[in-house]
């Protein structure tokens, strides 16, 4: 079975995320972290959990080119599987990130799952996705939660592999987001909230399946 789901822990306290990335490494492609996490935990946390499997270090980077290399050069140096970036400040940005990773995988936001993505960030959402295929970013964010936007960067997406929040609490269904295009789904409190977080996700990736 491939593993679609990337579990978005926003989780403050080390000794829960440790064990709950831990009960579901077996189920999971990867674990996602945001800076409520780093914050709280410590950048370290992302060496300690990638014990457990792939990290992707959510953080948003949207800044100029050096400020991006030097966070890249920090993080690198934790063994994350890859780091989300904001495209908007342009591609020289994005170039930064990438000659600074030593492999560590750049995923671009071409679109937000939130409401408010609608007024700014969402109507650049195909002018986003073509400098982003102009460069060796390895994929892209894209909203699970709206399959229109999802399935039209889905057709023009390139190689990109598209990774798609919303999913749950924000009411996109896994199943129909995979459907429309998503190689992956993120799902964060639906994962972390339910009473049984290993039986949740072993339903979707049931779901996937089907």
């Amino acid at each position: 079975m491939d593993k679609r789901i990337v579990a978005s822990l926003d989780i403050t306290d080390r000794r829960v995320l440790l064990d709950l990335a831990s009960r579901l490494s077996d189920e999971i492609f990867a674990i996602k972290i945001n800076w409520p996490t780093i914050l709280t935990c410590g950048v370290d946390i992302i060496r300690e959990l990638s014990d457990f499997g792939n990290v992707i270090c959510d953080l948003k980077i949207a800044d100029i080119p050096n400020t991006n290399r030097m966070i890249m050069e920090i993080i690198r140096e934790r063994n994350p599987f890859a780091v989300i970036a904001h495209a908007f400040p342009g591609l020289d940005s994005i170039q930064a990130l990438l000659d600074a990773s030593e492999g560590v995988k750049v995923i671009g936001v071409v679109s937000m799952s939130n409401e408010g993505a609608e007024r700014y960030l969402n109507p650049l959402h195909l002018k986003i996705l073509n400098d982003l295929k102009n460069t060796s970013a390895y994929g892209i964010i894209a909203p699970g939660n709206d399959y229109r936007i999802l399935q039209e960067i889905a057709k023009k997406r390139g190689n990109l592999k598209i990774f798609s929040p919303g999913i749950g609490a924000q009411g996109g269904s896994p199943s129909l987001a995979i459907m429309n295009g998503a190689d992956y789904i993120i799902i964060g409190r639906n994962i972390y909230n339910a009473q049984n977080p290993e039986a949740y996700v072993r339903s979707v990736n049931q779901q996937i399946e089907k």
